[in-house]
């Protein structure tokens, strides 16, 4: 059970440094003033922040309205508390707030420039984590080149880089090198531990290369169909990518009832479904039920703003 879990979770840690990589594909050299930028980031990020903040304080307190009326919640916000999946909208806001200077920036600068960036920034934060490790943090603080900036910034870079062959059969390699080191390595550290426990991070060496070398097959393996006639598989992706906000906002939720039963059922435990089977039947599940609900969310009028 432990090794399956294990490998399933090895597997979806992409999913975090991808959307930041994919923000700074799709968002760093777009060509629109500062007002526009804003307007457009205010309504698809802050107004769903605070609406889903207000939902989730409701939630968790077993749906009492007047816990958001309530210095607790005024807290939570402000700190990042409300409910545990909700902080990527805390980093994207920040990497936001930032963005038109980086654009400026960027404008000026070539991709030595950008290249060295992303050199310091992958010694001074991943494999500065991996360091840790074994005890040997590197002192000097860089600080600019830390956090999340790094993957933003990556995103950039691979949209300005031609993608060879031998990138792609590289990446390839990296991305079995990298499971293979995140499975066993928070298995070794779960035995010595005695419980669960992980490695891995946003910003940890593997989690990152492996959500890099993975953005770039996707990428290639996306344009390579565009290129063909899938136009259905083309709208269905469409859909779905017009939805993943909704999606990721609303999924902790539904879980909570998949965890304690629906209709009785406990679909995680391992005697109702053995792991391999009940883990991606509850993700296809929720992927499923979620798309749905936002869908329908995304018609409604003054709804389909806190699922843009």
């Amino acid at each position: 059970m432990y090794m399956t879990a294990n490998v399933y979770n090895a597997i979806i840690r992409f999913a975090v440094p991808i959307l930041f990589i994919l923000s700074g594909y799709l968002l760093l050299d777009k060509q629109e003033d500062d007002r526009t930028f804003f307007s457009k980031r205010f309504s698809k990020v802050v107004i769903p922040l605070v609406a889903w903040s207000m939902i989730y304080m409701i939630f968790a307190h077993k749906y009492d309205v007047s816990s958001i009326f309530s210095v607790e919640f005024v807290q939570k916000f402000l700190t990042n508390h409300v409910f545990y999946h909700l902080y990527f909208l805390y980093y994207i806001i920040g990497l936001y707030l930032i963005t038109p200077l980086l654009r400026r920036i960027l404008v000026n600068a070539n991709m030595h420039d950008i290249r060295y960036f992303l050199i310091l920034w992958f010694f001074f934060t991943p494999f500065n984590q991996l360091m840790g490790f074994f005890g040997y943090n590197i002192g000097i603080p860089v600080e600019a080149a830390t956090g999340n900036l790094g993957l933003y910034l990556t995103g950039y870079a691979i949209k300005k880089t031609r993608v060879t062959n031998k990138i792609i059969y590289l990446s390839g390699i990296i991305i079995a090198a990298a499971l293979i080191i995140m499975i066993f390595g928070s298995y070794i550290m779960s035995v010595n531990s005695g419980k669960f426990n992980t490695f891995l991070t946003s910003t940890s060496i593997t989690q990152t290369t492996y959500a890099i070398c993975l953005f770039i097959l996707l990428r290639e393996a996306l344009d390579h169909m565009t290129r063909m006639p899938y136009k259905k598989i083309e709208n269905i992706i469409k859909a779905v990518a017009g939805a993943s906000m909704g999606i990721y906002l609303i999924h902790p939720m539904l879980l909570h009832y998949v965890r304690h039963g629906i209709f009785g059922v406990f679909l995680l435990s391992p005697s109702f479904l053995s792991p391999i089977i009940s883990i991606p039947l509850v993700t296809g599940l929720l992927f499923v039920v979620s798309l749905i609900i936002v869908i329908v969310m995304q018609k409604i009028p003054l709804i389909r703003k806190i699922v843009p």
